[in-house]
């Protein structure tokens, strides 16, 4: 009988995961791997006046198929406001009826490379769980002290595969003021209860159904995954209100006070180079271009993210003898150079495009992502950020247009100011070119001109190429064609004082000219500006991001020779619409000449859902009346 009923366990067991197993594959066709449960818990206590912070983290994930292995090798991330405490993790298999559990017996700390990142002080505890195949589950648990309060852990919820169930919560003392903002929660299956007692509160959330993070957002992900932020706003100590991060007031204080003590050491190297920068200068803005430019020039941009480092600029005299330093490290340089000149300037922080937040909506560390330096120049503001080697004066950076700025006026005193979005009007690029037929081929002399973040650009791509690269151009400029030579490249202005930067070269371009039936037929678009922006279907789902606003001009000449007579020209096309548009036209000049006149212009910095298929006619629309032809004939 015994026997009877061990066989029969081991039945019903592998029935139920078999049960499971289908279960599961209707519900996740296309995955190999589902998080069955995930558990997020914060627990904020009060002891003598300190807080006392742990999260308590548990997943649990089943795998669907044997494809997706490799995600048996995880991670836990950390850096130094955080400790990894009590890590618990193993493999739970069936096998002859039998569930085993294999645990994890090592774990490695290691640094995290972060590309563009010279040093930081991000870490991960990686491990591997063993024996992981199909039907099998894997459990992770562990717990996380929280060493300073400012730096709650964000719950942004999305990972490469979906997760059937959430639970995201925080419990803390009356006596302690706890604050949520929410993102995006609209776009799962989300109950939300808070449960009360004379002393404590707990608030919790439970999300169902998580999709996977999909792979065509053109903007950051955070953008658009579900995301709760707890945020500690105060505590009561013996009758006391401590204030943490209950509003912007509260996080610029304590921005406030881990900057009051930089700069202590003797400046007097840098305040003597100082007035010798700007000496015989008259006006603020000579002075301000001339220290801006120096930091640009002489300081080099090395990231860094070192726990509180991350967020107190070095010493300014050290960053001017070692020649490099991060963005607070050049903010703080550029601010008391031009506190020396008698400039009134600003450190300012800001998040970049990469961070969707305002600082009403998340008065914390994770609204902002970078420091600049301001100055107020005839009743405006102008953001400047030495760490964009070839940023013009007077540009803000293009990954901080449109975002919230956060300027430190006095110890107590603060602003925060939108970054203008640069008019397409100062982001020009302009091509002359003139055009003339030689035995079937197309021979052009081009004259290039760029002004604004067409500029910098352009710039940053001369910076990286190699000495002997003829096809940079082309490639740069997307002029030309596979048929298309460049020779005789010429640079002028490449120094930042100068606000245009030109290029001249020469072209030769075989292919645009052909004869069928005693006509010549002759394409003169050279340019492929925008060819391959036409939105795929499965992206048409999300907002496409540019970079700035732009306009491109080219005005073409074409000499016809005198054995040739002009039989038609194309019709002169134009796309109108207030955020995108192009305009061609052509025209002759004398009896042997067109000029063809053509404008782009993108006046957006994001191209919304609702108006991507007018996106789509607009870019298509450009392709087309671009393969468009001169048609000659023999006289």
């Amino acid at each position: 009988m015994r026997l009877v009923f061990a066989y029969l366990s081991v039945f019903i067991i592998q029935a139920n995961i078999a049960q499971t197993l289908n279960s599961l594959k209707l519900e996740y066709p296309k995955d190999d791997v589902v998080t069955l449960a995930l558990t997020r818990h914060l627990d904020i206590t009060e002891s003598r006046g300190k807080l006392n912070i742990t999260e308590t983290f548990t997943k649990k994930d089943f795998y669907l198929t044997s494809n997706r292995l490799s995600y048996a090798n995880e991670s836990i991330d950390y850096d130094s406001f955080e400790s990894i405490e009590q890590v618990n993790a193993y493999t739970s298999s069936i096998a002859n009826g039998k569930t085993t559990k294999q645990f994890v017996k090592e774990f490695e700390d290691k640094d995290v490379l972060i590309r563009g990142i010279f040093f930081n002080d991000r870490k991960k505890k990686s491990f591997s769980f063993p024996n992981v195949t199909k039907g099998s589950t894997t459990f992770l648990e562990y717990k996380k002290k929280i060493k300073d309060p400012h730096f709650l852990p964000s719950f942004v919820i999305g990972k490469s595969f979906p997760i059937k169930s959430v639970e995201l919560s925080v419990s803390f003392p009356n006596t302690v003021k706890v604050a949520y903002s929410t993102f995006n929660l609209d776009s799962v299956d989300v109950d939300f209860k808070t449960s009360k007692t004379d002393k404590h509160t707990t608030y919790k959330w439970i999300l169902r159904s998580v999709p996977k993070i999909n792979r065509n957002y053109d903007f950051n992900p955070i953008y658009y995954l579900p995301q709760v932020f707890i945020r500690i706003e105060s505590y009561n100590y013996k009758g006391k209100e401590k204030s943490v991060l209950s509003n912007p007031k509260d996080l610029y204080l304590w921005y406030n006070s881990l900057i009051k003590d930089i700069n202590k050491t003797d400046q007097t190297e840098l305040e003597t180079l100082t007035h010798r920068l700007i000496k015989g200068l008259k006006s603020d803005e000579e002075k301000i271009k001339a220290i801006y430019y120096f930091i640009q020039n002489e300081i080099n941009y090395i990231a860094f993210e070192d726990g509180l480092n991350g967020f107190i600029p070095r010493d300014a005299k050290n960053i001017y003898t070692n020649k490099y330093g991060d963005c607070k490290d050049m903010a703080n340089i550029l601010n008391e150079m031009l506190k020396y000149a008698g400039i009134t300037s600003y450190l300012t922080w800001i998040g970049t495009r990469n961070r969707p937040f305002t600082y009403s909506e998340l008065p914390t560390p994770m609204v902002d992502n970078h420091m600049i330096t301001t100055v107020k120049l005839n009743d405006e503001y102008l953001f400047l950020d030495a760490t964009a080697k070839y940023l013009g004066f007077g540009y803000p950076s293009p990954f901080i247009q449109g975002k919230e700025a956060l300027i430190g006026i006095s110890d107590s005193e603060y602003k925060i100011i939108k970054v203008p979005e640069i008019d397409p009007e100062k982001n020009v690029t302009t091509i002359h070119s003139n055009l003339q037929i030689e035995d079937k081929a197309l021979l052009g002399y081009h004259e290039a001109e760029f002004t604004g973040f067409e500029k910098l650009n352009m710039l940053h791509k001369l910076q990286r190429k190699d000495d002997d690269d003829l096809d940079f151009l082309q490639s740069a400029l997307k002029f030309g064609k596979k048929r298309t030579k460049i020779s005789e490249i010429a640079y002028q202005n490449l120094k930042l004082i100068n606000d245009t930067l030109q290029i001249a070269f020469n072209s030769k371009t075989y292919d645009y000219v052909k004869e069928i039936d005693n006509l010549i037929y002759l394409k003169p678009h050279l340019d492929y500006n925008l060819k391959s922006e036409v939105v795929k279907a499965e992206k048409k789902k999300f907002d496409k991001k540019i970079e700035h606003k732009f306009q491109k001009n080219f005005i073409t000449t074409i000499k016809i020779p005198e054995n040739l007579k002009i039989n038609s020209l194309p019709k002169d096309v134009t796309f109108e619409n207030p955020q995108f548009n192009f305009k061609i036209t052509y025209a002759l000049s004398g009896q042997n000449t067109i000029v063809i006149n053509k404008q782009i212009m993108v006046n957006t910095l994001k191209v919304s859902v609702v108006k991507m298929d007018k996106w789509n006619k607009f870019i298509k629309g450009l392709n087309k009346v671009s393969k468009h032809s001169i048609i000659l004939e023999k006289q």
